[in-house]
């Protein structure tokens, strides 16, 4: 609200993780974890992406790149990505 008056947001609803935002001057930021098992990874990332708020997907995107070059560098990102999105 524009009278500094805190707003409910109800994450879940909006596909925002549970944190303080906006109107407590907090950045709206979302940090990745990327399951240790990579058969898990495409499952894992399509349910993020798709739940997340539109806002937040260039973010998660880059970060899934290079958590995917980092901890799995058998696995092409660009691959995982298209079968993530799809």
């Amino acid at each position: 609200m524009s009278d500094g008056t805190p707003v409910c947001v109800h994450p879940e609803k909006v596909g925002l993780p549970a944190r303080r935002y906006k109107s407590e001057n907090a950045p709206l930021t979302v940090e990745l974890q990327l399951p240790p098992d990579p058969s898990e990874v495409v499952p894992y990332l399509h349910d993020v992406l798709y739940g997340a708020a539109p806002v937040l997907l260039d973010d998660l995107i880059s970060q899934a790149q290079q958590q995917i070059r980092q901890h799995f560098p058998e696995l092409d990102p660009l691959a995982v990505m298209r079968q993530a999105l799809s």
